[in-house]
């Protein structure tokens, strides 16, 4: 799960970045844990999300004042939140079990509610679904949303992975690397690195690359080459951060976009069509669950998910 780590390290509350920057505390999953968790009896919850990220439902959770326990369980290397850490609900013990498979978690507890966002699909379902079974109280609740093929997202997700043009991303960091070459030699001179042939030149062919891209009508950019414009960009603002701190991030923005590809290599591939996700309601019921219901969940009229719920 090192290319969802790479992700989640960067501070983000959910897997869609900046537009939940605050959780999925708006928008229809908002909509759709808040009614949930409402239609709850108890005084006090014991929650599990399973594939949790940064404790993505966390915020929401916090919001409603709800009261009981929180336990986030991820395979990749993950942390609370900003938008966790800024609330205040002393109510809600927090817990986070990180680079823990679902498979893999141990605990004495039982939960009345097993939630994912677009996480238990990641996991191998034959030990996981068993697994969350006895991990469910008597009276608890199994609620899922699950990548649909074909939901925006997923075709989303599809087009993404043709935009990936590796080669014109490496001949740029080299352009980059060079310009940071001439700045090392002139020991952090901007004056002296304005005056390198080499650098001006390699400063130009960014330039150029920028424009074409950014000359282009919105609708005909290349959105993953305009992401990766942003971070070319961002390394004219550190030409006067120490020389290490340069090196490591020209160092880091190849790799982020193979872990970014990676990540959406694997949401096409564990989203499921109609005859799939028959396949995974028999799978929950060989696993012990009951009353298992599943129907496409829309957002302005289009599919984004599947909706599962079970005991």
């Amino acid at each position: 799960m090192e290319a969802w780590g790479n992700f989640w390290q960067k501070g983000h509350s959910t897997t869609f970045g900046e537009y939940y920057a605050d959780g999925y505390t708006k928008g229809y999953i908002a909509d759709w844990w808040s009614t949930i968790v409402s239609q709850r009896q108890e005084k006090t919850l014991n929650i599990l999300e399973v594939g949790c990220g940064n404790a993505s439902l966390a915020p929401c959770l916090l919001d409603l004042n709800i009261k009981g326990t929180y336990t986030g369980v991820d395979a990749a290397q993950i942390q609370l939140s900003e938008a966790v850490q800024k609330r205040g609900n002393h109510d809600l013990a927090l817990s986070l079990h990180s680079e823990t498979g679902i498979e893999t978690f141990q605990t004495t507890e039982q939960f009345d509610l097993i939630a994912s966002v677009y996480g238990l699909e990641y996991s191998p379902l034959e030990q996981s679904l068993p697994l969350l079974k006895k991990l469910l109280a008597p009276n608890g609740q199994l609620t899922l949303l699950m990548h649909h093929a074909e939901s925006v997202i997923t075709e989303m997700s599809v087009k993404a992975l043709t935009e990936f043009d590796f080669d014109q991303m490496k001949k740029i960091v080299t352009y980059i690397n060079d310009i940071n070459d001439e700045l090392n030699q002139s020991q952090g001179n901007l004056k002296a690195l304005s005056k390198s042939p080499k650098a001006e030149a390699a400063r130009e062919s960014v330039n150029e690359f920028i424009s074409s891209l950014m000359n282009k009508s919105t609708a005909e950019r290349n959105p993953i080459l305009v992401d990766f414009s942003q971070n070319v960009l961002a390394f004219f603002k550190k030409v006067r951060q120490p020389e290490q701190q340069r090196r490591d991030f020209i160092d880091g923005i190849l790799p982020d976009f193979h872990a970014s590809k990676e990540r959406f290599t694997q949401m096409v591939n564990v989203a499921r069509n109609e005859k799939q996700i028959k396949t995974f309601k028999t799978q929950l019921t060989a696993a012990g669950f009951n009353n298992v219901k599943i129907d496409p969940i829309n957002n302005e009229g289009v599919p984004v998910a599947w909706n599962v719920h079970a005991n």
